[in-house]
């Protein structure tokens, strides 16, 4: 039997990267998924609901998890997984893009949780898992406004969790470092600039390698599990050890490689 078998889950931003790992890891751990993006799925996973839902919109976000309760009775996953990236300095950032990158980021996950959290409240049960980033518990100098957000997200998740957990509520967000999915690969030119990239992140990184999706959709089952049923208000990294602290000095080099995979 699956880690979440008899579950509903409610996915946000499931169409590609992590949302789409998370998505299949959910249904092989057998719960009933319904996941929900503003793009076409990059590919259909069998055993999954996949829909256009905008996620900042709220009558969309409303009318597709009633859509959801009706079918089902149950909401027991939320999993807000919505977000773009903005790697800009703080004086070079424009209103447009601070309050889009915000709308995405903080609105979405906003909405998704208000329009699920009184469901899971009249049950008594559920779980909250909202994709922050190891930018929402540390400073890094290149992205201060996204950053900015995934603290937001942090703050939001933490203050849901100390208000809902006598009510049988948990809230927690996984701090995903850099993991090759097309957003990071996005950011990018082409996969020559990756491939440059990965060193500059290699270099930065205690576990020298980028991160997979996978490894980060197996966290979140793990949170949306009762295996974790008492794990409530965490912010946990996902990033190789890089939001834990700086390394020795000789390990910020381009050249370095371990070799690990």
């Amino acid at each position: 039997m699956g880690r979440l078998a008899g579950k509903v889950a409610v996915v946000f931003g499931g169409a590609r990267g992590i949302g789409l790992a998370t998505v299949k890891e959910f249904v092989a751990e057998g719960a009933t998924v319904f996941s929900s993006d503003i793009r076409e799925p990059a590919e259909a996973v069998e055993g999954a609901r996949q829909s256009l839902v905008d996620a900042t919109d709220e009558g969309q976000v409303d009318e597709f998890v009633r859509g959801v309760i009706a079918e089902t009775g149950r909401i027991d996953v939320l999993f807000n997984n919505v977000g773009i990236h903005l790697g800009k300095p703080l004086v070079d950032t424009t209103l447009v893009e601070f309050d889009n990158i915000f709308a995405l980021n903080v609105r979405a996950a906003f909405l998704g949780t208000r329009a699920v959290l009184p469901h899971m409240i009249a049950n008594k049960a559920g779980s909250i898992v909202t994709t922050s980033s190891n930018g929402g518990v540390m400073g890094r100098p290149g992205d201060p406004v996204y950053n900015a957000t995934k603290h937001a997200l942090v703050g939001m998740t933490k203050s849901i969790a100390v208000a809902h957990a006598h009510q049988g509520i948990r809230a927690n967000t996984v701090n995903p470092g850099a993991i090759d999915t097309d957003m990071l690969r996005g950011t990018l030119a082409s996969p020559e600039d990756f491939e440059a990239k990965r060193h500059q992140l290699t270099a930065s990184t205690p576990a020298a390698r980028v991160g997979e999706a996978w490894e980060v959709a197996k966290a979140v089952v793990f949170l949306a599990s009762d295996e974790s049923r008492f794990v409530n208000g965490v912010a946990l990294p996902i990033d190789g050890a890089k939001a834990a602290g700086a390394m020795p000095g000789n390990r910020y080099s381009l050249d370095f490689e371990l070799g690990v995979r």
